[in-house]
């Protein structure tokens, strides 16, 4: 994976330029017209990292990827986002650190891409992925404690195998995608189980 193609060299190259706010079609703009892998990419790092608990931000970087999860599986070329979103923005401090947390990561996994298993990178493949990312995506934005970090971990890493043209990634990713789905199923038929007892304790159902 040569430099320029390097996702962390993007965030590195808007971090650089000092802006009050990063607005979404800052970040847009700077794939310079790269396919769906960096957008994804760029949209799950936040929650993959960790600071989707800082307000706004698993919201504005959220949406994104559910719409851009559906185009995927409609077949489209290039990422599109309504002009309402692209106005979106986020405050320079906060921009800081996403960068400062996710950069480290993206620079040590960036050297291991590689071209391999390419069919699960491209072609009808992608709308497969479209459908992984959907189901991801959902996940991250269900109130699910704990449920935001793993799945968005799931999309980054198949994000990258996107964009590094890197199958062996993008199979990785699927597999920590059904971890994901499993641990959300469970902590979610957990919080029914508890309700449900609490209530057989308060009514005596």
């Amino acid at each position: 994976m040569t430099s320029t193609d390097q996702v962390s060299r993007i965030l590195l190259d808007l971090r650089a330029r000092g802006a009050e706010r990063v607005r979404l079609a800052d970040l847009i703009e700077a794939l310079e017209h790269r396919a769906f892998g960096a957008a994804m990419l760029l949209f799950a790092l936040p929650n993959a990292v960790g600071i989707g608990t800082i307000p706004g931000v698993s919201t504005l970087f959220g949406v994104p990827q559910i719409i851009l999860a559906v185009q995927m599986i409609l077949g489209f070329e290039r990422p599109v986002l309504p002009r309402w979103l692209l106005e979106r923005s986020l405050a320079r401090k906060d921009f800081e650190t996403f960068v400062d947390r996710g950069v480290p990561y993206l620079q040590r996994v960036e050297r291991h891409l590689k071209p391999r298993l390419t069919g699960l990178t491209e072609g009808w493949f992608e709308r497969v992925l479209g459908v992984v990312f959907l189901a991801m995506a959902v996940i991250v934005s269900l109130p699910i404690p704990l449920g935001n970090q793993p799945p968005a971990v799931a999309m980054a890493i198949m994000a990258l195998g996107q964009v590094g043209r890197d199958g062996g990634f993008v199979a990785g990713g699927i597999v920590v995608g059904m971890f994901a789905a499993a641990i959300a199923m469970a902590v979610v038929l957990g919080g029914a189980a508890v309700i449900w007892l609490a209530i057989q304790h308060l009514f005596g159902v």
